[in-house]
């Protein structure tokens, strides 16, 4: 049957349309890329460093460090809750009332701890006031799904330069932090905020620093915080490696302060430790063919963020001059409060000749090593604030104290309140109900905690 005529201009502009769409689309998806590193001009300058950090109006005595572990927004929960909990608690220093969490020198975080590490470290006092509306009561997974689902990003994710993960740090820039970048961050004039990921060619932990960016001669100031926590929270399968540019030799690096004293020795036959292998992996950034650097969650190479602790504590024996340790080189009393969403759900897989499916074996495989390296590098802070304590006088003014108070869901003693926090899940989006929960118990937690009882009277005492 002919095609009446009338109706042959109405085909033929539909068709056009069509195509015209199609290589619009097409075009959306070659050009699909994530944003480009900003590059440095020269390392060493100005930009977001601790060394850099100063907060005049706390004590050069006390240095508090908060850690805040992964745990998707069970972590976060639980991490807001500490905040709130040192914004309750009233101390004297220096003859002064104030509130310990004005004392919070850094802030190190992972994965769902980096959503309220790098919200506060940016809003200080609004904290309290949106947290609770910008994060926690929403659903960011669905929020996620359907920004990928919508037909913008249909062409965009197919492109092979911009995934899922893309996405999430758009939803973080665009509803979490207005844009928000590092200038930014150090413009606040908050604690100061250690954000990790993990490096997947090396293993290595890959911490939002000035220090990191020399090395990749990038300009971190102009990175976006939510592209710095959509790193940290990448968890594969579910998500995917965030990309940066690899800018290294274009902008004078030559490795960090203290490189030549960590050589030395590595050269006179002692164990490297974790000073030589941190400057190895920055060196590595500098070979050829690394052209760019894929990331993801940070809990991968440590999930409580205390990495950074325990590395500052061996520089300081290894290079004490080291400026990034002007913190820690003048303290008298080093806190560290680490908050640890670590759970040990209840399984039955022991009493069935039945082996666990799929999905169950496929989560072990990330939490055997992941909550393992964890419990280890709490000792091993222990160990070194020992060490720091004891290297120095046993008593008058520059008399040493260490307290490590860990928050965990261990040290409940109701076995029922035990059983229900390991219960809740790893997740994006939790329910009101426990959301509310997290932030009570972790409160109690911390003031339950033996060293943060100590801590307390001592500064009340004026010790």
């Amino acid at each position: 049957m002919p095609i009446p005529s009338s109706s042959a201009p109405r085909l033929s502009a539909f068709a056009v349309g069509r195509a015209a769409l199609g290589a619009a689309l097409l075009f959306v998806s070659a050009c699909a890329h994530w944003p480009a590193t900003p590059p440095l001009e020269k390392a060493g300058g100005p930009g977001y460093r601790m060394a850099e950090y100063s907060r005049p109006d706390q004590s050069d005595d006390l240095l508090v460090v908060l850690a805040i572990s992964g745990g998707g927004m069970r972590a976060a929960a639980l991490g807001y809750g500490v905040l709130e909990e040192l914004r309750r608690t009233a101390v004297t220093i220096d003859g002064r009332k104030r509130r310990l969490l004005d004392e919070v020198d850094v802030i190190s975080a992972v994965s769902g701890g980096a959503l309220p590490a790098a919200f506060y470290g940016l809003r200080g006092e609004a904290t309290f006031d949106q947290f609770e509306a910008k994060v926690l009561s929403r659903n960011l997974e669905r929020e996620l799904a359907w920004r990928i689902l919508s037909p913008g990003n249909w062409f965009r994710m197919p492109s092979g330069t911009f995934n899922r993960s893309d996405v999430f740090a758009e939803l973080y820039d665009e509803t979490v932090f207005d844009h928000a970048t590092f200038g930014d961050l150090k413009a606040a004039g908050g604690p100061f905020v250690l954000i990790h990921g993990t490096d997947v060619a090396s293993g290595a932990r890959f911490t939002f620093t000035q220090e990191q960016f020399d090395a990749i001669c990038g300009d971190l100031s102009k990175v976006t915080l939510g592209r710095a926590v959509a790193t940290s929270t990448a968890l594969p399968p579910s998500l995917y490696p965030i990309t940066l540019e690899n800018r290294a030799g274009t902008c004078g690096w030559s490795g960090p302060s203290w490189l030549t004293a960590a050589e030395a020795r590595a050269a006179g036959g002692e164990t490297p430790g974790r000073a030589m292998l941190r400057a190895r992996a920055l060196l590595a950034y500098q070979r050829p063919d690394r052209r760019y650097i894929h990331l993801f969650d940070g809990g991968l190479s440590e999930n409580v963020g205390l990495n950074e602790v325990i590395n500052a504590f061996e520089l300081l024996e290894l290079a004490p001059a080291a400026p990034e340790l002007a913190a820690l080189r003048r303290a008298r009393k080093v806190v560290i409060i680490a908050v640890n969403a670590l759970r040990f759900p209840e399984v039955d897989w022991d009493r069935s000749d039945e082996p666990p499916g799929k999905d169950e074996l496929r989560d072990q495989m990330w939490s055997i090593p992941v909550d393992r390296i964890t419990l280890d590098s709490i000792e091993k802070v222990r160990d070194q604030l020992a060490r720091w304590k004891g290297a120095g006088p046993a008593e008058g003014p520059d008399r040493r104290d260490a307290y490590l108070s860990v928050v965990t869901f261990e040290s409940l003693k109701d076995e029922a309140e035990r059983k229900y926090f390991t219960g809740v899940e790893t997740s994006l989006t939790l329910p009101e109900e426990q959301v509310d929960r997290l932030r009570e118990v972790s409160g109690r937690l911390l003031r339950e905690t033996p060293a943060f009882r100590r801590l307390l009277a001592d500064l009340e005492a004026g010790r």
